[in-house]
């Protein structure tokens, strides 16, 4: 079985302290989850927080929440790194 994190980024702190408020509670549901099922975690907030480091957000999730194409290769890659 493989968890995935959600992921959400804004450059508005307003807009971005409303998603985390929201987000937050719900990432620690699906981290503890995996870890009560022995599942595979990807952790797709921290893994696009540092993607969004190097590139800027709008490449991996243009509105800040919906992965663009781009966004969906990296979670498909992370997949991959876990399964195969």
């Amino acid at each position: 079985m493989v968890a995935r994190t959600s992921s959400a980024r804004s450059d508005d702190d307003e807009v971005r302290r409303a998603w985390r408020a929201d987000l937050d509670p719900k990432i620690q549901v699906v981290r503890e989850l995996a870890r009560v099922y022995d599942a595979h975690l990807i952790a797709a907030d921290g893994m696009f927080a540092e993607l969004a480091a190097a590139t800027g957000p709008e490449y991996w999730a243009a509105d800040g929440v919906h992965p663009t194409p781009a966004g969906h290769a990296a979670l498909a890659s992370a997949w991959l790194r876990l399964v195969a």
